[in-house]
């Protein structure tokens, strides 16, 4: 079945990705890319060390064997969440409405450690509505899992710059744009 084309995929998407110590860890990377009418703007990725991040050792060993290795960009954890918020805030301020793909458990974990971090001042500024790919996916009548063949662009797997790209055209192609 073909997406139904939505005037909605011609704003302003701020689309994300997070990696983190499993799925219920703390987040140690994120990538991102701002589109607008369907263009992609600006892209790119933060890390921490992974070894600050919270998690298991079994979830660790995952991460060791599962994803490339991401230059460190921020110091801390908690840096690497200040950096997205101050992305979020800019992006909000422009239009922007936040997307990710699948976003239980890891994107929203990592939204609500983002608040957590200063409750007082950023409890109302959180994302909303925080848009699902999976779910927009499945109301224009596409298999929300399904995400198909990565182009080149959308590799490596598991690297949130990927990531990121795979999400921002699987939400385009459900709106339609693509």
């Amino acid at each position: 079945m073909k997406a139904r084309r939505s005037k909605f995929g011609q704003g302003r998407f701020l689309v994300f990705d997070v990696e983190s110590i499993g799925l219920h860890g703390e987040a140690f990377a994120f990538g991102w890319a701002v589109l607008d009418k369907g263009v992609e703007l600006q892209s790119g990725s933060e890390a921490c060390p992974p070894a600050l991040a919270k998690g298991t050792d079994a979830d660790r060993a995952w991460c060791a064997a599962n994803l490339p290795t991401l230059p460190a960009t921020c110091s801390t954890p908690e840096m690497l969440r200040r950096v997205f918020w101050r992305m979020w805030l800019y992006e909000k301020a422009l239009g922007a409405r936040l997307v990710a793909d699948c976003t239980w458990p890891v994107e929203a974990r990592f939204l609500v450690a983002c608040v957590m971090d200063d409750p007082e001042e950023r409890r109302w500024e959180g994302p909303y509505p925080l848009l699902d790919v999976a779910s927009v996916r499945l109301g224009a009548g596409l298999d929300p899992l399904a995400s198909g063949k990565r182009l080149a662009r959308e590799l490596p797997e598991h690297h949130p710059m990927g990531d990121t790209r795979q999400s921002a055209r699987l939400f385009l192609e459900a709106l339609g744009v693509r």
